[in-house]
């Protein structure tokens, strides 16, 4: 339904980049953030959080990709298109009221943000402005975890979810626990990338 203002995700290492340089963020972060749709991680090891693509994945697989033959990369695309419209018109989601999201799109006149059909992936060799937000819960070693790097965070967030928030401009950490602020980290991360 067009461009998101968040993306949730699992900490899936494609996602983010890479295990040796957990601060050089991979293609599809930076992507995000030069489109403005902010990157969020569910917390680590709880898949159900991403209950509803893991069923469209699901969907897509056994009931699209798996059922016919592509001959060519612009058929999969032309056909997965297909795929989608007619997904759109006959899936109904709970969380849109039981309604498809064509449904919604046209009961509330909703004009999706979208990419135009030619656009070319932009040169992403420079880190833009934008937040990461990362859903963690702190256990008894008070330890935030954040793409395998380690942060020592107060006693008052044992046992509790936090959300990290990488503020790229201002290369900072900042820990939040509920709308409440709680603590920041200086998160210097390279602003340069290799094509």
């Amino acid at each position: 339904m067009g461009l998101p203002d968040f993306l949730q995700m699992d900490n899936e290492l494609s996602f983010r980049g890479s295990n040796r340089y957990p601060r050089s963020l991979g293609l599809v972060l930076r992507l995000c953030l030069y489109f403005g749709v902010q990157p969020v991680f569910i917390p680590v090891a709880e898949p159900w959080r991403d209950g509803v693509i893991e069923s469209f994945n699901d969907t897509y697989d056994k009931k699209f990709f798996r059922r016919q033959w592509f001959s060519s990369y612009s058929m999969l695309k032309r056909q997965s298109k297909n795929f989608q419209q007619f997904h759109n018109k006959h899936h109904r989601y709970s969380y849109l009221k039981v309604k498809t999201p064509l449904e919604v799109i046209e009961a509330d006149k909703f004009k999706p943000l979208t990419l135009g059909p030619n656009t070319r992936l932009p040169k992403l060799d420079f880190l833009p402005d934008g937040t990461i937000s990362l859903i963690r819960f702190i256990r008894s070693d008070r330890i935030l975890n954040i793409f395998g790097e380690k942060f020592e965070v107060s006693k008052d967030l044992v046992y509790s979810y936090v959300r990290a928030m990488i503020v790229t401009k201002i290369h900072t950490l900042q820990v939040y626990l509920g709308e409440d602020f709680v603590q920041s980290f200086d998160y210097r991360m390279p602003t340069e990338f290799s094509s």
